[in-house]
């Protein structure tokens, strides 16, 4: 697992270097051509399809008849807001803020008997990343890159008192996650209200290497998930 961690932190590293490297050849050519870059600042409505990934362990070990537990996320909503500075008239870097949610789940069987809650996670992240945009002078604007994003994870609070299940659970369990610095790529499309207008519709997907660790290392998930982007922007 921290094999895992470390590849994708390496990973992350290299992308943000790249993309520094970018920003400073793209200012380097943006001096003999002045009047070929901009901002662009972008504002979504987010929804979230994390993976199908789902773990089971027992809860206590040891006991008899045993008790397991299965742990799941769903998808979520959110906001996100995006600024992106176009270095070359193809080529721009942005940095963005989405604030999202997932909605996790905690069961626990015994035999026949069974309890079950869920809660929704906060996600807060930051995305610095790249895009190459193929008809940047159109008014159906298509690009596509890659991005680093930290995440920020909320914990989740599982009331089994409040469970309908027939098994008696006692206890709530809250469960803490670890932040996580995640790398991705990202496809999206800007579509011009008018010919010469500033505003414009605006689309995007993003897919993220992501995991969801619990600080008790057994509510662990292969989140990976795929983020939708529905919106509206402004250039100038």
């Amino acid at each position: 697992m921290n094999h895992f961690k470390n590849q994708k932190l390496t990973y992350a590293v290299a992308i943000g270097v790249a993309l520094v490297a970018l920003q400073f050849v793209g200012v380097a050519d943006a001096a003999a051509q002045d009047g070929d870059f901009r901002w662009i600042t972008r504002a979504h409505l987010v929804h979230v399809w994390p993976g199908s990934d789902r773990t089971t362990f027992e809860n206590p070990p040891g006991e008899s008849p045993p008790i397991t537990s299965d742990f799941w996320v769903d998808g979520g909503n959110g906001f996100n807001v995006e600024a992106e500075y176009m270095f070359r008239p193809n080529i721009g870097a942005y940095v963005g803020l989405t604030f999202a949610n997932m909605k996790t789940n905690m069961n626990f069987q015994k035999g026949p008997l069974t309890a079950e809650s869920d809660d929704r996670v906060d996600m807060r992240q930051v995305n610095l990343g790249g895009n190459y945009h193929f008809t940047p002078e159109s008014r159906f604007d298509f690009y596509a890159g890659v991005l680093v994003s930290w995440v920020g994870y909320s914990s989740s609070t599982f009331n089994f008192s409040a469970s309908d299940g027939n098994l008696v659970i006692d206890r709530d369990y809250q469960v803490k996650y670890d932040n996580e610095l995640s790398w991705g790529i990202g496809a999206g499309s800007d579509f011009s209200f008018g010919e010469d207008s500033p505003w414009f519709a605006s689309v995007q997907v993003k897919y993220l290497l992501l995991a969801l660790e619990g600080d008790s290392n057994v509510q662990h998930l292969t989140v990976d998930p795929v983020q939708g982007y529905f919106g509206f922007g402004y250039r100038w």
